[in-house]
């Protein structure tokens, strides 16, 4: 079965929103509806800051992922930031995320972006391996947030 990806629309948020929350509380981090939809909101209105897909397994909606796009000295300018991946339970272990990375990867190589990164949990062991077998390393330094 074929990997389709579609560019979110602001009637499919409601379908989003669901598909953070679950993605949220399988990665135990802390959902605000309200600032889930003023970041979805931003997004949809300035492109260049990132992109937001809806991933379908055939006609089924399986997922989403969100690609944003950070300047950095490091990385010669822009990179991209592949900020979210979430599949429902029921489609992973079907190589869909490699589709994903891929994908992503090629979007990237048409703006003119070099380099791809993202955060993975240290216990999601799967996404690791695929990761890793998608060409991305881990880092010899920690990611480090404070909110404001």
């Amino acid at each position: 079965m074929n990997v389709l990806f579609q560019l979110l629309s602001e009637q499919e948020i409601p379908s989003l929103l669901e598909m953070m929350q679950n993605f949220y509380a399988d990665q135990e981090m802390r959902f605000e509806k309200t600032a889930a939809i003023q970041a979805l909101s931003h997004l949809l209105a300035n492109p260049r800051q990132g992109q937001i897909y809806l991933v379908f397994w055939g006609s089924e909606r399986a997922g989403y992922f969100v690609l944003t796009f950070c300047c950095s000295l490091e990385f010669h300018g822009r990179f991209g930031l592949l900020d979210e991946v979430y599949l429902r339970e029921a489609y992973r272990g079907q190589k869909i995320g490699k589709s994903i990375v891929a994908f992503a990867g090629d979007l990237c190589k048409k703006a003119g972006i070099a380099a791809l990164r993202l955060e993975v949990g240290r216990e999601n062991l799967p996404a690791q391996s695929l990761y890793k077998t998608s060409g991305f390393r881990a880092e010899d330094r920690y990611l480090m947030t404070k909110w404001l």
